[in-house]
């Protein structure tokens, strides 16, 4: 008699592959309605945000970033006169072949839906 493998529920299934986040992520371009900076140790990067999710943010930037820093990202939507000033640790940050950086942050202090609103609107 053989044995077959356990199967995994989708739930289990879906947690097992590279999509593993907690709040579902928007896809956004920012650069016409946000004025994105990063700005680390006294210096200011400007960014143009790829998507926004409760619990991160992905970023395209002209500077590398290490894994685990803490950076101090400035988010501004000029459409609905919204600002925060948030702690985001660097997941990853990858060199993309046009020469910019992408990188993957988690927000320290997730936010609220109604701020991850304010920032698609």
């Amino acid at each position: 008699m053989s044995e077959q493998p356990d199967r995994l529920s989708a739930e289990e299934s879906e947690k097992s592959g590279i999509e593993r986040r907690a709040s579902t992520r928007y896809p956004c371009n920012l650069a016409t309605s946000c004025r994105l900076a990063a700005s680390v140790k006294g210096t200011a990067y400007t960014a143009r945000v790829r998507n926004i999710s409760a619990g991160g943010v992905s970023l395209v930037l002209n500077h590398e970033f290490v894994s685990g820093e803490l950076v101090a990202l400035d988010l501004r939507s000029t459409t609905r006169n919204f600002a925060r000033t948030l702690q985001v640790r660097v997941i990853y940050c990858i060199e993309h072949p046009s020469g910019d950086w992408i990188l993957g942050g988690a927000f320290v202090e997730p936010l609220a839906d109604d701020e991850v609103k304010a920032f698609l609107t």
